[in-house]
């Protein structure tokens, strides 16, 4: 058991440099969360002061912020600087990672989506970006092969094709992030739905009224 729980607590060091201080400057009351030998509580000691260790945090950083960065770039704009904030907020509440880019970003959506649905996060463009920016991640690790020759009802959506619900007219919005800016002027609100469709190469969108009566995803 001792081995297991040492492996435990270098994990949750390297995920952690506030809990490589918080050893530094309290090692008993951190180093009392785990099973470990006389031993093996000393080699962590020595193990948090090691130059090393601070390149290894760094490293699990840089993992982990990556698939947030490059796939939910409009998000992080938005974001602005609250972005990082947030993300040190999400790796406190969610230290433990397999560093998966499909999950990391589906976690941390989710987290974000909480925020704003509760007041926490107020941007009037954030939540149908980052549901439209979730649903291409959606569509682009899902077997596109597999599922091009699916014949769907006229009632449902193709596996390949998502719709994500607006409250601002998307082509507007959309050609401004695209320059990684804002609307000059503030949008409108109104019921829209943009189609996301993967079925050819590159994917494709295209706006629907809301009053269609097709069911968003």
């Amino acid at each position: 058991m001792s081995l297991l729980s040492f492996q435990k607590a270098i994990t949750d060091l390297i995920a952690s440099p506030q809990l490589c201080l918080a050893l530094r400057e309290q090692p008993a009351e951190i180093l009392s969360r785990y099973d470990l030998t006389r031993r093996e509580q000393m080699r962590l000691q020595t193990v948090v002061r090691q130059p090393g260790m601070s390149v290894s945090c760094t490293l699990y950083r840089v993992n982990r912020i990556t698939p947030i960065y490059t796939m939910l770039p409009y998000t992080c704009f938005l974001l602005g600087p609250s972005l990082m904030p947030l993300v040190e907020e999400f790796w406190r509440i969610c230290y433990k990672s397999d560093l998966q880019f499909k999950r990391e970003i589906n976690v941390f959506g989710d987290f974000l989506l909480e925020k704003i649905t509760t007041g926490s996060l107020e941007n009037p463009y954030l939540r149908e970006i980052l549901l439209m920016e979730l649903a291409i991640n959606d569509l682009k690790f899902l077997p596109k092969e597999a599922l091009l020759h699916i014949s769907a009802d006229e009632e449902i959506l193709h596996p390949l094709v998502r719709l994500v619900p607006f409250d601002h007219s998307p082509e507007p919005l959309l050609t401004a992030l695209a320059g990684m800016q804002l609307p000059p002027v503030p949008l409108p609100t109104g019921e829209y739905l943009l189609l996301v469709d993967y079925r050819e190469e590159e994917l494709s969108f295209s706006t629907l009224p809301r009053k269609s009566g097709a069911v968003a995803i």
